[in-house]
């Protein structure tokens, strides 16, 4: 058997304590909404340059985490 390379994982709300950490009223639970309205808008944004589909962001959204690549243009989008 052929042991496959791991790809490297993080977390999606790591994006969120970033933004706790730039501005502590995210750490309000009424911005949970809010955050998920950033992740929104990052898949549109995605989608329009046909990087994954809508069920890729749906299932990476609900296992929680975000390749390495992509969590990283999920974080500078979240940023901005």
């Amino acid at each position: 058997m052929v042991a496959m390379k791991e790809e490297k994982k993080i977390m999606i709300v790591s994006v969120l304590n970033h933004l706790i950490e730039r501005d502590p009223d995210w750490a309000h639970e009424k911005m949970l909404p809010k955050f998920k309205t950033v992740y929104g808008g990052w898949v549109e944004s995605c989608i329009r340059h046909h990087k994954h589909s809508r069920v890729y962001f749906s299932r990476k959204w609900s296992e929680g985490w975000l390749p390495l690549d992509e969590y990283m243009d999920f974080y500078n989008y979240a940023m901005q």
